[in-house]
């Protein structure tokens, strides 16, 4: 059961389902339910080992990712307190315009981290971006982020969607 729950096959079907109710307010409730409960699967079948390092902590998000599909998984500069990642996997929300609905996706992601001593902040999404991956930040529990802007509460310039102030 375990090696059929992590294939990139499920992985993206589920995330399709998923983004179909993440896009619709009506299901919030059914949106934040299904993703934390995914999220504690993914948790119980994987076993990932708690930490305050953010390497350690981007890997093991790695690590939870479809077996098969981790090279969409992607971990980038890691500096004293930030370990940055990005989704190369299409993202069924990509060029929407629905930030609100990757926030409510991402929720899946947050939990993950959040269970084993992390925090994760979008901060670009496919949904409005212009760009084919999304970035992201994680850093230990308890680590300030004010100074990381979540895409969702990223303003556009008039006019534009993929043009965005800091």
């Amino acid at each position: 059961m375990k090696k059929y729950l992590e294939k990139l096959a499920v992985f993206k079907v589920t995330l399709r389902i998923l983004a179909f109710f993440s896009q619709r307010q009506l299901f919030d409730a059914i949106t934040q339910w299904a993703t934390d409960q995914t999220a504690k699967l993914n948790i119980f079948l994987n076993q990932p080992e708690p930490s305050k390092e953010v390497g350690e902590l981007a890997k093991s998000w790695q690590q939870m990712m479809p077996k098969d599909g981790q090279q969409y998984f992607k971990l980038g500069e890691i500096t004293e307190d930030t370990a940055y990642t990005e989704i190369h996997l299409h993202c069924p929300l990509r060029g929407t315009g629905n930030v609100e609905a990757c926030y409510k996706l991402m929720n899946y992601d947050r939990k993950l981290m959040e269970a084993i001593g992390g925090e994760l902040i979008v901060l670009e999404s496919q949904s409005n971006s212009g760009k084919h991956h999304c970035r992201l930040a994680i850093r230990s529990k308890g680590q300030s982020t004010a100074d990381l802007v979540p895409a969702h509460r990223k303003k556009p310039i008039s006019g534009s969607q993929e043009t965005f102030e800091s």
